[in-house]
């Protein structure tokens, strides 16, 4: 029996369809929609990157196996883009070589491609998760998890702006830094999500997201609360407006998601597998869908002076031309999956797309969800 959890895939598939809608000018179309997107988006792929952490592995082990999923694929990206950059642009070898040490520090504000400061900062999210429950294991105690996870969450909120911006001294002079290295500074408040994918996995199953009550009622929570209160929340630009309202709406948002991907799952096969596919190609959406949107976003504006049919079709060609990129270049190169994080395998034993989580094969625990 597979240990893959289906509705787990196609709720990452509708997740990443999210993030591009995030990064475009969506506002436009429905600046609601756009609200609602962004109350629970980052919470939910936080939550879904912990759902099936293992830390009964050995740490060194799991260490490699972050390394190889999200920093690989990060730092190859790097320095793709300004080897680009000096080879067919106009960019000095000084400037690509500050650019990337910039991009080092791990922070979305020093990095072009914005949206990949979420693989460091999953990376470090990890490690703290797998420590956090390596630990309290231990203790066998969930009440005591529950509460030390609800106590991470409450200290992580004042030490979001504390850090962005920062000032420090080096030989004398000052700097004023956004963010700890790999945005370390939220490692709190994301893994609180990322550790609460772990626990729900503990005491739900599918039967428990297969109801369609959970579904009505999770969606009619979500858009009532967007409806009644704006509270922003952008993990990237420390925004975290409310403890209260923005903790429910991501919490209530993942439900949705998760009841919805379930639903999706036991009523169509079609749609469960287009999102499906979505979800395990996510990783190479997340890296390339920013560049290629605003490039054909920009294109249709330019010839049609329409801007919601610029943001649709940059929308598409954002999805669409990431999935070209990993079937054409990526899939069926041993070379490019290595340093996307696979391992390097002949092309027809290729089965599986990368996707934003460890894959299941070596992160999730071997037993089922417990209910």
């Amino acid at each position: 029996m597979s240990n893959r959890i289906q509705y787990i895939d196609i709720a990452r598939g509708i997740g990443i369809l999210l993030v591009v809608l995030g990064h475009n000018d969506f506002a436009l179309v429905s600046p609601f929609a756009y609200q609602v997107i962004y109350s629970f988006h980052m919470p939910l792929f936080f939550f879904l990157s912990g759902y099936f952490i293992n830390p009964s592995v050995g740490f060194w082990e799991f260490v490699g196996r972050r390394f190889n999923s999200l920093l690989k694929p990060y730092l190859f990206t790097i320095f793709m883009i300004y080897f680009v950059s000096v080879s067919f642009e106009k960019m000095s070898f000084q400037t690509a070589l500050f650019r990337i040490t910039k991009s080092l520090y791990g922070s979305g504000y020093y990095l072009d491609w914005v949206q990949l400061w979420f693989l460091p900062h999953l990376f470090v999210v990890s490690l703290y998760a797998y420590v956090f429950l390596f630990v309290l294991s231990r203790l066998n105690n969930r009440w005591l998890t529950w509460g030390m996870l609800l106590a991470t969450l409450a200290i992580s909120i004042p030490l979001l702006k504390a850090f962005y911006p920062f000032s420090i001294q080096v030989f004398g002079k000052d700097y004023e830094l956004f963010g700890l290295p790999f945005s370390l500074d939220l490692v709190l408040l994301s893994g609180f999500f990322f550790i609460l994918g772990s626990e729900i996995r503990q005491i739900t199953s599918e039967e428990t997201f297969g109801s369609p009550i959970l579904l009505t009622v999770t969606g009619i929570v979500l858009l009532l609360m967007n409806y009644f209160f704006t509270a922003r929340i952008d993990l990237n630009t420390r925004l975290y407006e409310s403890f209260l309202i923005n903790t429910t709406e991501s919490i209530v948002g993942i439900l949705f998601i998760l009841a919805l991907s379930r639903q999706i799952e036991l009523r169509s096969e079609k749609l469960a597998s287009l999102f499906k596919y979505f979800g395990q190609v996510s990783l190479i959406i997340l890296i390339f869908h920013v560049p290629i949107q605003d490039f054909w976003g920009q294109k249709v504006r330019a010839v049609t002076d329409n801007p919601q049919l610029s943001i649709w079709i940059g929308f598409v060609m954002g999805v669409a031309g990431s999935i070209l990129i990993y079937e054409l270049f990526i899939k069926a190169n041993p070379v490019a999956s290595f340093w996307f994080g696979r391992e390097a395998v002949a092309p027809e034993r290729s089965l599986e797309p990368p996707s934003l989580a460890a894959s299941h094969r070596d992160a999730s625990r071997e037993t089922s969800p417990k209910v």
